[in-house]
């Protein structure tokens, strides 16, 4: 708002010359402007929020509720996430300040088919069929190759798929709107695939221990979603996973 304020350059005398004061009212403005600032902070994302996406189970009953977190030996494929440790010690052993983890794995139960436990409760190496990983993708004995090959019949239809998808086999890539229907339509296939009850697949059981670091379990979990594990679950260590680990460590210390 503004305002245009007369006054005459001396009062009183005729044919004197008018002065004009022009004053803006600026207070609406503040009001507006607080206006715009509160509908920008409201309609605009300041930051996009990235998450992981984790196959949770669903909420259906379960009459055996003891049997929830079993899986067959012939399945289950066990991987332990550690820090490394000093040779000899429980100490974690880190470079430059920083934690390096290592990551283990097991077929079936602990032990295998054997009794692990000896005379006194002591592990029994002979018995012990922890194996050692690691996160290289290199490695014929990373843990993503362990994956992969545990996953073999899935991944192989998965494969396919991916095969068709690109040669236009859902519909047209062309345009934006193509793309997303297709990218839909593969989704659903391959989620079928997943489900797939004939398909040999592994039931993966996450434990990781205190001294792992959580980045080492993020990496693990993207492992599931790029090799395309339907089962998985995160548990907690067992005795028998604490005694296979340090016996495995101070039989090791040297590798």
């Amino acid at each position: 708002m503004a305002e245009v304020q007369e006054k005459s350059g001396n009062e009183g005398k005729k044919g004197a010359q008018k002065k004009m004061h022009i004053r803006v009212d600026f207070t609406p403005m503040v009001d507006m402007n607080m206006l715009l600032i509160t509908f920008f902070m409201l309609c605009t994302t300041m930051i996009k929020s990235q998450t992981l996406t984790i196959a949770l189970p669903s909420n259906e009953k379960v009459e055996n509720q003891e049997n929830m977190s079993q899986a067959s030996a012939d399945d289950a494929v066990t991987i332990i996430i550690d820090a490394k440790r000093k040779p000899g010690s429980l100490a974690v052993d880190s470079l430059n300040g920083n934690v390096v983890n290592e990551v283990y794995y097991y077929f079936g139960k602990p032990g295998g088919d054997a009794g692990m436990f000896g005379a006194g409760g002591a592990v029994l190496s002979d018995n012990n069929n922890l194996k050692k990983s690691s996160f290289n993708l290199q490695d014929k004995e990373g843990i993503r190759k362990i994956i992969q090959d545990r996953n073999k019949e899935v991944l192989t239809e998965i494969n396919a798929l991916k095969k068709k998808f690109a040669d236009g086999g859902f519909g047209s890539l062309e345009t934006k709107d193509g793309r997303e229907k297709a990218q839909e339509a593969y989704n659903a296939a391959a989620a079928e695939i997943r489900k797939n009850e004939n398909l040999k697949k592994p039931v993966v059981i996450i434990k990781s221990t205190p001294e792992a670091s959580f980045g080492s379990l993020v990496e693990v979990l993207d492992e599931m979603q790029i090799n395309s594990i339907s089962k998985y679950q995160i548990d907690n260590m067992t005795r028998a996973d604490s005694v296979m680990l340090i016996d495995f460590q101070n039989t090791h210390h040297g590798n």
